[in-house]
């Protein structure tokens, strides 16, 4: 398998870099939406974000 189809690379990419975008922003309509939607609150949906960050800057200090 490719890294481009292993999830266990992808997914925490895509929400570390969403994150580094600027696309978490605990005020906008969008993100209290998904979080209802995933019914947690706003500090359990950044703890998820936090760890694919961590998940994912092991990844990159992985890369040779």
């Amino acid at each position: 398998m490719s890294k481009w189809e292993d999830n266990s690379i992808q997914f925490p990419r895509l929400i570390a870099e969403a994150c580094a975008a600027g696309v978490w922003d605990d005020k906008s309509d969008d993100f209290r939406l998904m979080c209802e939607s995933m019914d947690l609150d706003t500090d359990e949906v950044f703890e998820i974000i936090e760890r694919a960050q961590t998940v994912w800057d092991k990844i990159v200090a992985d890369i040779p």
